[in-house]
């Protein structure tokens, strides 16, 4: 009786052991797959912080796909036949991929663009995703190296339209994947996914944002187009007096035969992009049918964490380029984070009378690109005494690249109307660029304003565009940039009168250090003597009512 029990629950270990044996063969990864996940392990992270991050891809980031597909719930689905990946990374962090399948693939299920033929898809994710996304069973063979070129214009195409600082990539939110597709129908489909929430939204605004056809060019328009714009950077371009290091002659003799050998608008353009990047000028750039290629970009790291303003000033009114409120002891706060619209300096008014009350004001200029100069000019003569000078600048004046102009200095005026008088805190960092430096720049010059945060980024151009045809478009800049003293501040930045140093990571959604100290300052500054509300008052014999 013993020996047939024993027998009996031999044979059942026996029958388990095969049953599980069979699951785990048949979750076996195949001969020659490859488990994506172990071959980029993930090292980086999500920031609140907007941490790009350079990327780079190779012929080992190219694979052969069995097939693609991606599906979330009944919302949406995609689905590809035999494709090819490649994949962006900074070091083993997989920032981006590009899918291209053999034959069109289809859009199955989604709330735009169902039933469309899919020609490549874009694919933004966090890099803990890839194994999740390329699952090791499909991934069968290192692909096509060729498929890297079509891959760099994709991402030149694609990368702005999420999850960027400028040119470079952010890491995304672990529930954030965007699905960026091309279709046979010249149509584009954008998907925002939400893992956590499980939704799939579309974007029709990018629909008509497809990849452009690139434009075959004529037998000697390459060399014309590259001509034309070397020789307009050999004429004008001023900052070649400062950056020595630069042989545009050994340039020229390196990319004029790539640019002979080039047979589309888009082959061009990458050529003169690629000479044009050795310059390392954030302001050179060149787009092609309506796009921007990547150029030159260097680490900027973005002082301030916009989600924490709430947190720190309170409820925040916001129109487009400018936020603004007050604390409950009655700090005054205006972030102005842009001078591209024309409209600006009467908001920015509405907005300064608002203050009236306040123990001083903290203008906030840290997320601030530029635009155009004139606009800050206006802003600034609310906080100005007399007309000063802020800045200078030089142009090429002869066919040296050392041949410099006489020094042009560029003065604002107070306003006619107001003047705000009261304590101010002007906040800048490397991110605070182009025209926002000059804004810098007078704001500094006036009474009763500190600078506070770290460097800007030593970039102000004043530049004109080159339509050099096939739809070819060259940012030129053309002046040294030079603050009040003559001292030039291209690529080092202005320095602001107290430098607040702080980690990336210590800006959270409810931190911020830099805006933290500068109230800390300004509360000090108001204390250390009897207080006087700031008002914006009258001009002498204005007689202009509130």
């Amino acid at each position: 009786m013993h020996s047939v029990t024993a027998c009996r629950r031999w044979t059942f270990r026996l029958v388990c052991s095969v049953l599980v044996m069979s699951l785990v063969s048949a979750r076996t990864i195949p001969v020659g797959a490859t488990d994506l996940a172990k071959q980029y392990p993930a090292t980086i992270d999500f920031s609140i912080q907007n941490q790009s991050y350079n990327w780079q891809t190779g012929p080992q980031d190219v694979w052969r796909l069995e097939s693609f597909e991606y599906q979330l719930g009944d919302q949406f689905q995609i689905k590809l036949g035999p494709s090819q990946v490649v994949l962006g990374k900074n070091g083993s962090n997989v920032l981006w991929a590009a899918v291209y399948p053999d034959q069109p693939g289809d859009i199955l299920k989604a709330s735009g663009g169902q039933g469309d033929h899919i020609t490549s898809i874009w694919i933004r994710f966090h890099p803990a995703r890839v194994g999740e996304l390329f699952p090791a069973d499909t991934v069968v063979k290192q692909g096509d190296a060729d498929l890297i070129k079509q891959a760099r214009r994709l991402v030149n195409h694609k990368l702005r339209s999420s999850w960027h600082a400028g040119a470079r990539p952010l890491v995304p939110s672990r529930e954030s994947v965007v699905i960026d597709c091309e279709t046979s129908e010249r149509e584009r489909r954008f998907y925002v996914i939400d893992t956590n929430k499980q939704t799939a939204r579309y974007v029709d605004a990018f629909r008509q944002q497809a990849l452009s056809v690139p434009l075959p060019l004529e037998q000697g328009q390459a060399v014309r187009i590259f001509d034309q714009v070397w020789n307009a950077f050999d004429r004008e371009y001023a900052l070649f007096a400062v950056k020595e290091q630069i042989d545009w002659q050994q340039l020229k003799q390196e990319y004029q035969p790539r640019a002979a050998n080039a047979k589309t608008n888009q082959d061009l353009a990458e050529t003169l992009n690629a000479m044009l990047t050795e310059l390392k000028d954030l302001h050179v750039y060149v787009r092609v049918s309506g796009r921007f290629l990547n150029g030159y970009q260097r680490k900027r790291l973005f002082n301030a964490s916009p989600a924490a303003v709430v947190n720190l000033i309170g409820p925040l009114n916001q129109i487009k380029g400018l936020r603004w409120g007050r604390t409950q002891d009655q700090i005054g706060y205006i972030a102005v984070d842009t001078l591209s619209i024309p409209s600006l300096p009467d908001r920015f008014e509405a907005a300064l009378k608002q203050m009236q009350g306040t123990r001083g004001l903290i203008l906030d200029l840290r997320a601030n690109g530029g635009g155009a100069e004139q606009l800050a000019r206006k802003m600034a003569g609310y906080f100005a005494e007399e007309s000063t000078l802020y800045a200078m600048h030089q142009y090429r004046s002869g066919p040296r690249h050392t041949d410099l102009g006489t020094l042009q200095k560029r003065i604002f005026a107070p306003d006619q109307n107001w003047y705000y008088r009261g304590p101010v805190i002007v906040l800048q960092g490397e991110r605070t660029m182009s025209s926002a430096e000059a804004f810098v720049l007078m704001l500094a010059a006036c009474p009763h304003v500190t600078t506070m945060g770290d460097r800007t980024a030593g970039s102000s151009g004043n530049p004109r565009q080159l339509d050099v045809g096939a739809e070819i478009i060259v940012n030129l800049p053309r002046w040294v940039p030079q603050d009040a003293s003559g001292k030039s501040f291209d690529t080092v930045g202005i320095q602001p009168d107290v430098a607040v140093k702080v980690a990336p990571e210590e800006f959270t959604r409810t931190t911020d250090p830099v805006l933290t100290a500068a109230l800390k300052h300004l509360r000090k500054q108001t204390s250390d003597f009897e207080r006087t509300d700031a008002v914006l008052v009258p001009r002498s014999g204005n007689n202009t009512q509130q």
